[in-house]
């Protein structure tokens, strides 16, 4: 008499899953799907935030310079390349001698970002080419702004006031 039912057919289930078993499986992914979706668009707010503070963190750096050095200083954006880079004025009105600091540096925006619009003091908005914005050695500067988004339409703006004022983020809106 046999004790096992091994290699018998008895014995033996179907190999494979079970309707149920499949249905349970994709409620799974689709649950954690509709999890994790929604925070990736929260991603890309998050580097439109950061590419804004980084930016409006050079300002401020190139306003404290300005004081501190007693001269002025003046960050050119290039709109078309999404760059910027901080430095003295030259002879033209948007060129620069390099600052020699870290934060002197050209910055580059991330990949997916871009500089939609430059406004300097009463002038229209440029939209392409170079821009500049200057901080004068008492702190002051003409009121700015620089427009930046991400392929979702979402805003950021850095906002520069006059009269001595830091230079701030004005959040994103989607």
């Amino acid at each position: 008499m046999p004790t096992s039912t091994a290699g018998t057919e008895a014995g033996r289930r179907p190999r494979g899953f079970t309707l149920l078993e499949l249905v349970v499986a994709l409620a799974v992914i689709a649950l954690s799907a509709g999890l994790v979706l929604p925070r990736l668009d929260d991603i890309t707010g998050r580097r439109l935030d950061a590419a804004a503070r980084r930016l409006a963190d050079s300002l401020a750096y190139a306003r404290d310079r300005a004081i501190l050095g007693g001269r002025p200083m003046r960050l050119v954006v290039d709109l078309d390349r999404g760059r910027w880079e901080l430095g003295t004025p030259a002879h033209d009105a948007t060129t620069i001698t390099p600052d020699a600091s870290p934060l002197g540096r050209a910055s580059v925006l991330p990949a997916g970002l871009r500089i939609v619009a430059v406004t300097a003091g009463g002038a229209p908005p440029a939209t392409r080419g170079l821009a500049a914005l200057d901080l004068e050695p008492d702190g002051d500067a003409f009121p700015g702004r620089i427009d930046l988004d991400d392929r979702s339409g979402r805003r950021a703006s850095v906002v520069v006031p006059a009269a001595g004022g830091r230079p701030f983020v004005h959040g994103s809106d989607g």
